[in-house]
């Protein structure tokens, strides 16, 4: 078989390496979406500290897999969003001469979730504020109005619950998956977190599963083969992003006030379909809310959507945008958003 595009990458190796290892999370967060690698190799990838280390291991791991995936990536590079990210990759014989690059061979036609009913579907918020021992989450209920306002305007029934204990949490959830019916389901979770889960308002902790399972295709049929999207705003650790130097095109502002929402929050991939994770923060990181504004992770989500959908843009292109618009704010302390992906086709939301 031709190995063109295995050889262009293998010819421009040390190139790629140097430009890519500047943000090379970003790529990564591009080809596990494109799913030219899998869940394993993206979390094997992101546990590497050494970021040119990264992007070795990534163009290895993906000439090995083959032509067709190596085109595929040459692709990615292509894009729009890529180049601005990483300029000096226009005037490159890396990504020079798409013609030489068959359509065919490149990329195959990726379905859409079939999107059609009014309402869409439900959106469900929960936003705990007041706690009985942690800390009050102010500046959350302008992360809520955010999300009700955005999701009504893309056509779901937008359904909102405010201070809710554990067991509160965990029956409306159960509830929920009983009942619920639609083209598709999100379910918004603002609140405080630890390494088993959420806190509700009295601080017991609801877990992932108990926050998952209720909407698997097992237990919701009302859901199944539909796409789920979870936003979820809550810490994953106590520690700091460390920062890296990078040109700017302006004067930086002064931080505003910041709070974070708790300890260590982790989700993992659910062994059904159709679920979309965001997450507010990589694993084991601090989550940023402004006291006065919303959190970083939920306001640049609503913006994005409001920019991208009436253009027909999917949800996980959508995410990548709020990726680097949060990975740029921030002076002495950043933040990184992450997505887990288990979805068959791509979900675009328009409005209505």
């Amino acid at each position: 078989m031709d190995k063109k595009e295995t050889n262009r990458i293998r010819q421009n190796k040390v190139f790629l390496i140097n430009t890519l290892s500047g943000n090379v999370d970003i790529i990564l967060q591009y080809v596990q979406q494109a799913q030219l690698i899998s869940s394993h190799d993206y979390n094997n990838l992101s546990d590497i500290s050494s970021r040119q280390q990264k992007v070795i291991y990534l163009l290895d791991k993906l000439m090995n897999r083959g032509e067709k995936i190596c085109c595929q990536f040459i692709e990615i590079l292509r894009q729009e969003d890529i180049l601005d990210i990483f300029p000096t990759l226009k005037d490159h014989a890396v990504i020079a001469s798409p013609a030489m690059t068959s359509p065919s061979k490149c990329s195959s036609q990726v379905s859409q979730y079939k999107i059609t009913r009014n309402p869409r579907g439900t959106c469900v918020i929960i936003n705990n504020v007041s706690f009985k021992n942690s800390k009050e989450r102010t500046g959350s209920d302008k992360d809520q109005e955010y999300l009700a306002k955005v999701f009504r305007w893309l056509g779901f029934e937008v359904v909102e619950h405010r201070n809710k204990t554990a067991a509160e949490m965990k029956n409306l959830l159960e509830n929920l998956g009983e009942t619920v019916d639609g083209d598709c389901f999100v379910c918004c979770i603002l609140s405080h977190g630890e390494g088993e889960g959420v806190h509700g308002t009295d601080d017991a902790v609801v877990s992932v599963d108990q926050i998952r399972d209720p909407f698997t295709g097992i237990n919701c049929k009302g859901l199944a083969g539909k796409p789920k999207l979870f936003l979820i705003q809550a810490c994953r650790g106590g520690k700091n992003q460390k920062r890296v130097q990078v040109q700017t095109d302006g004067p930086e502002d002064e931080e505003s006030e910041m709070e974070v929402d708790g300890g260590d929050f982790d989700i993992t991939i659910p062994s059904d379909t159709d679920f979309l994770i965001a997450r507010s923060t990589t694993d084991g990181y601090y989550s940023y809310r402004d006291s006065k504004e919303g959190s970083w992770f939920i306001q640049s989500l609503c913006r994005n959507l409001e920019k991208h959908c009436p253009m027909g843009t999917d949800i996980q292109t959508i995410l990548l945008s709020v990726n680097d618009e949060v990975s740029r704010l921030g002076i002495k302390s950043k933040q990184m958003p992450v997505q887990e992906v288990a979805m068959r086709m791509k979900l675009v939301l328009l409005p209505v």
